[in-house]
Protein backbone atom coordinates (compact mmCIF):
# COMPACT_ATOMS: atom_id res chain seq x y z
CA UNK A 1 0.00 0.00 0.00
CA UNK A 2 1.33 3.45 -0.90
CA UNK A 3 2.12 5.65 2.06
CA UNK A 4 0.97 9.25 2.46
CA UNK A 5 3.62 10.48 4.84
CA UNK A 6 2.91 14.18 4.47
CA UNK A 7 5.04 17.04 3.21
CA UNK A 8 6.79 17.90 6.47
CA UNK A 9 7.19 16.77 10.07
CA UNK A 10 5.54 15.17 11.86
CA UNK A 11 5.89 12.32 9.34
CA UNK A 12 3.37 9.50 9.80
CA UNK A 13 1.67 6.93 7.53
CA UNK A 14 -1.60 8.90 7.39
CA UNK A 15 -0.04 12.24 6.45
CA UNK A 16 -2.23 14.01 9.01
CA UNK A 17 0.67 14.85 11.30
CA UNK A 18 2.22 17.33 8.87
CA UNK A 19 1.95 20.93 10.03
CA UNK A 20 1.70 22.30 6.48
CA UNK A 21 1.34 21.16 2.89
CA UNK A 22 3.39 21.66 -0.24
CA UNK A 23 1.70 24.93 -1.16
CA UNK A 24 0.92 27.35 -2.55
CA UNK A 25 -0.34 29.05 0.62
CA UNK A 26 -3.36 31.36 0.32
CA UNK A 27 -3.84 34.10 2.90
CA UNK A 28 -6.64 36.57 3.68
CA UNK A 29 -7.33 38.78 6.66
CA UNK A 30 -7.10 42.12 8.42
CA UNK A 31 -3.97 44.22 8.72
CA UNK A 32 -2.80 47.28 10.67
CA UNK A 33 0.55 48.93 9.95
CA UNK A 34 2.46 51.89 11.34
CA UNK A 35 5.19 53.36 9.14
CA UNK A 36 8.19 54.93 10.88
CA UNK A 37 11.44 56.56 9.89
CA UNK A 38 14.11 54.93 12.04
CA UNK A 39 17.84 55.37 12.64
CA UNK A 40 19.67 54.64 9.38
CA UNK A 41 22.56 52.91 11.16
CA UNK A 42 20.22 50.62 13.11
CA UNK A 43 18.37 49.71 9.92
CA UNK A 44 21.58 48.99 8.03
CA UNK A 45 22.88 46.80 10.84
CA UNK A 46 19.91 44.44 10.47
CA UNK A 47 20.35 43.84 6.72
CA UNK A 48 22.33 40.75 5.69
CA UNK A 49 24.61 40.92 2.65
CA UNK A 50 23.93 41.59 -0.20
CA UNK A 51 20.80 43.53 0.83
CA UNK A 52 20.97 47.31 0.95
CA UNK A 53 18.60 49.94 2.35
CA UNK A 54 15.95 51.23 -0.06
CA UNK A 55 15.70 55.01 -0.03
CA UNK A 56 14.84 56.38 3.38
CA UNK A 57 15.18 54.11 6.45
CA UNK A 58 11.48 53.23 6.46
CA UNK A 59 10.28 50.44 8.77
CA UNK A 60 6.82 48.81 8.87
CA UNK A 61 5.40 47.68 12.23
CA UNK A 62 2.44 45.43 11.36
CA UNK A 63 -0.08 43.27 13.20
CA UNK A 64 -2.30 40.91 11.20
CA UNK A 65 -5.30 38.69 11.83
CA UNK A 66 -5.12 36.06 9.11
CA UNK A 67 -6.60 32.91 7.66
CA UNK A 68 -4.33 30.60 5.67
CA UNK A 69 -5.01 27.25 4.04
CA UNK A 70 -1.46 26.11 5.05
CA UNK A 71 -0.98 24.60 1.60
CA UNK A 72 -3.91 22.18 2.05
CA UNK A 73 -6.56 24.16 0.11
CA UNK A 74 -9.58 26.28 0.92
CA UNK A 75 -11.78 23.41 2.12
CA UNK A 76 -9.17 22.61 4.78
CA UNK A 77 -9.15 26.21 5.99
CA UNK A 78 -12.94 26.25 6.35
CA UNK A 79 -13.06 22.90 8.14
CA UNK A 80 -10.17 23.65 10.54
CA UNK A 81 -10.44 27.19 11.93
CA UNK A 82 -8.34 26.19 14.93
CA UNK A 83 -5.40 25.63 12.55
CA UNK A 84 -6.07 28.12 9.77
CA UNK A 85 -6.75 31.28 11.83
CA UNK A 86 -3.97 33.10 13.65
CA UNK A 87 -2.24 36.41 14.41
CA UNK A 88 1.11 37.55 13.09
CA UNK A 89 3.28 40.59 13.80
CA UNK A 90 6.04 41.71 11.44
CA UNK A 91 8.86 44.24 11.44
CA UNK A 92 9.59 45.07 7.78
CA UNK A 93 12.60 47.06 6.54
CA UNK A 94 12.47 48.56 3.05
CA UNK A 95 15.40 46.96 1.21
CA UNK A 96 16.78 46.17 -2.23
CA UNK A 97 18.99 43.57 -3.87
CA UNK A 98 20.04 44.73 -7.31
CA UNK A 99 16.85 45.47 -9.23
CA UNK A 100 14.64 43.71 -6.66
CA UNK A 101 12.90 45.99 -4.16
CA UNK A 102 10.92 44.74 -1.19
CA UNK A 103 11.08 44.10 2.53
CA UNK A 104 13.48 42.33 4.85
CA UNK A 105 11.72 41.11 8.00
CA UNK A 106 14.27 40.72 10.82
CA UNK A 107 11.67 39.96 13.50
CA UNK A 108 8.28 38.21 13.46
CA UNK A 109 5.92 36.84 16.11
CA UNK A 110 3.04 34.43 15.58
CA UNK A 111 0.56 32.27 17.51
CA UNK A 112 0.39 29.40 14.97
CA UNK A 113 2.79 26.46 15.18
CA UNK A 114 2.32 25.73 11.46
CA UNK A 115 3.20 29.28 10.43
CA UNK A 116 6.24 29.32 12.71
CA UNK A 117 7.37 26.00 11.25
CA UNK A 118 6.97 26.86 7.56
CA UNK A 119 8.48 30.28 8.13
CA UNK A 120 11.63 29.01 9.79
CA UNK A 121 12.07 25.67 8.02
CA UNK A 122 11.18 26.46 4.42
CA UNK A 123 11.46 30.17 3.69
CA UNK A 124 13.59 31.61 6.46
CA UNK A 125 11.21 34.03 8.16
CA UNK A 126 12.50 34.21 11.76
CA UNK A 127 9.13 33.45 13.36
CA UNK A 128 8.86 33.21 17.15
CA UNK A 129 5.90 32.36 19.34
CA UNK A 130 4.02 35.34 20.72
CA UNK A 131 0.75 36.56 22.19
CA UNK A 132 -1.00 38.98 19.86
CA UNK A 133 -4.22 40.96 19.59
CA UNK A 134 -5.70 43.25 16.94
CA UNK A 135 -8.86 45.38 16.90
CA UNK A 136 -11.12 43.88 14.21
CA UNK A 137 -13.80 45.82 12.29
CA UNK A 138 -17.29 46.07 13.71
CA UNK A 139 -19.04 42.87 12.56
CA UNK A 140 -21.87 44.74 10.80
CA UNK A 141 -20.80 48.29 9.91
CA UNK A 142 -17.12 47.60 9.29
CA UNK A 143 -14.57 50.36 9.91
CA UNK A 144 -15.31 54.08 9.71
CA UNK A 145 -13.62 57.42 10.33
CA UNK A 146 -12.93 57.95 14.02
CA UNK A 147 -12.38 54.29 14.86
CA UNK A 148 -9.22 53.42 16.76
CA UNK A 149 -7.37 50.25 15.78
CA UNK A 150 -4.86 48.80 18.25
CA UNK A 151 -2.35 45.99 17.81
CA UNK A 152 -0.44 44.53 20.75
CA UNK A 153 2.38 42.01 20.69
CA UNK A 154 3.97 40.17 23.61
CA UNK A 155 6.33 37.28 24.15
CA UNK A 156 6.99 35.19 27.28
CA UNK A 157 4.96 37.59 29.50
CA UNK A 158 6.91 40.63 28.24
CA UNK A 159 5.67 43.42 25.95
CA UNK A 160 7.22 43.53 22.45
CA UNK A 161 5.53 46.47 20.72
CA UNK A 162 2.18 48.24 20.45
CA UNK A 163 0.62 50.25 17.64
CA UNK A 164 -2.50 52.41 17.51
CA UNK A 165 -4.15 54.10 14.52
CA UNK A 166 -7.02 56.59 14.60
CA UNK A 167 -8.78 56.37 11.25
CA UNK A 168 -8.96 59.78 9.54
CA UNK A 169 -9.94 59.01 5.94
CA UNK A 170 -10.22 56.31 3.30
CA UNK A 171 -7.23 55.59 1.07
CA UNK A 172 -3.50 55.03 1.35
CA UNK A 173 -1.23 57.11 3.59
CA UNK A 174 1.32 59.36 1.91
CA UNK A 175 4.35 57.27 2.85
CA UNK A 176 7.40 56.45 0.70
CA UNK A 177 7.43 52.67 0.98
CA UNK A 178 7.71 49.67 -1.39
CA UNK A 179 4.63 47.73 -2.38
CA UNK A 180 3.54 44.60 -0.51
CA UNK A 181 5.01 42.22 -3.08
CA UNK A 182 8.62 41.07 -2.70
CA UNK A 183 10.05 39.78 0.58
CA UNK A 184 13.62 38.79 1.36
CA UNK A 185 14.16 35.93 3.81
CA UNK A 186 17.14 33.94 5.05
CA UNK A 187 17.13 30.32 6.15
CA UNK A 188 19.64 29.71 8.94
CA UNK A 189 20.40 25.97 9.13
CA UNK A 190 22.79 24.78 11.85
CA UNK A 191 24.42 21.40 11.19
CA UNK A 192 24.16 19.14 14.26
CA UNK A 193 27.27 17.24 13.13
CA UNK A 194 29.97 19.85 12.73
CA UNK A 195 28.00 22.88 14.04
CA UNK A 196 28.58 24.84 10.88
CA UNK A 197 25.71 27.08 9.74
CA UNK A 198 24.29 27.34 6.23
CA UNK A 199 22.68 30.71 5.47
CA UNK A 200 20.51 30.94 2.34
CA UNK A 201 18.98 34.23 1.22
CA UNK A 202 15.75 34.03 -0.81
CA UNK A 203 13.45 36.47 -2.58
CA UNK A 204 9.76 35.55 -2.64
CA UNK A 205 7.08 37.42 -4.57
CA UNK A 206 3.55 37.45 -3.22
CA UNK A 207 1.08 36.76 -6.04
CA UNK A 208 -2.52 37.95 -6.54
CA UNK A 209 -2.21 40.63 -3.85
CA UNK A 210 -5.49 42.45 -3.22
CA UNK A 211 -5.76 45.22 -0.61
CA UNK A 212 -9.25 46.55 0.10
CA UNK A 213 -11.13 48.61 2.71
CA UNK A 214 -8.03 50.80 3.01
CA UNK A 215 -7.98 53.62 5.57
CA UNK A 216 -5.22 55.78 6.97
CA UNK A 217 -4.75 58.02 9.97
CA UNK A 218 -2.62 59.35 12.77
CA UNK A 219 -0.57 56.62 14.44
CA UNK A 220 1.41 55.90 17.57
CA UNK A 221 4.05 53.27 18.25
CA UNK A 222 5.70 51.97 21.40
CA UNK A 223 8.59 49.51 21.22
CA UNK A 224 9.55 47.52 24.32
CA UNK A 225 11.52 44.39 23.35
CA UNK A 226 15.30 44.87 23.69
CA UNK A 227 15.95 43.87 20.06
CA UNK A 228 13.56 46.60 18.88
CA UNK A 229 14.93 49.50 20.94
CA UNK A 230 17.46 50.51 18.23
CA UNK A 231 14.43 50.91 15.92
CA UNK A 232 12.66 53.37 18.22
CA UNK A 233 11.14 55.74 15.66
CA UNK A 234 12.66 59.08 14.84
CA UNK A 235 9.39 60.03 13.14
CA UNK A 236 6.04 58.28 12.76
CA UNK A 237 4.84 58.78 9.20
CA UNK A 238 1.31 57.43 9.55
CA UNK A 239 -0.79 54.33 9.83
CA UNK A 240 -2.87 52.14 7.55
CA UNK A 241 -5.59 49.55 8.16
CA UNK A 242 -6.98 47.30 5.44
CA UNK A 243 -8.12 43.87 4.43
CA UNK A 244 -5.69 41.89 2.30
CA UNK A 245 -5.34 38.62 0.44
CA UNK A 246 -2.40 37.06 -1.36
CA UNK A 247 -0.83 33.80 -2.46
CA UNK A 248 2.67 32.73 -1.41
CA UNK A 249 4.42 30.14 -3.56
CA UNK A 250 8.06 29.59 -4.48
CA UNK A 251 11.15 31.59 -3.56
CA UNK A 252 14.31 32.32 -5.56
CA UNK A 253 17.74 31.64 -4.04
CA UNK A 254 19.88 34.79 -4.12
CA UNK A 255 22.91 33.91 -2.02
CA UNK A 256 24.28 31.00 -0.01
CA UNK A 257 27.19 30.80 2.40
CA UNK A 258 28.50 28.31 4.95
CA UNK A 259 29.85 29.60 8.24
CA UNK A 260 32.30 27.31 10.06
CA UNK A 261 31.63 26.41 13.68
CA UNK A 262 33.25 28.73 16.22
CA UNK A 263 36.48 27.36 17.64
Amino acid sequence: MARNDGFTAAIDPTGHGALYGAGPWRFAGHSATVFARCDAGAVRALLPEPLEPWGEPIVRFSVHWLQCDLGFGGDFASAHPERSQFHEAVIGIAARCGERVGYWDPFLWCDSDAEIAVGREMYGWPQRAGTLALTLPHPQRGRRVGDVVVGRVGRLTQAVFEIAIEIAAAGEPDVPAPAFACFFTERVLPDPGDRSVVRELYASTMDSVVAADVFHGKASLRVAAPELLPLAPGAILGGRVNTVSWTKDRGTLIARRVIAAPR
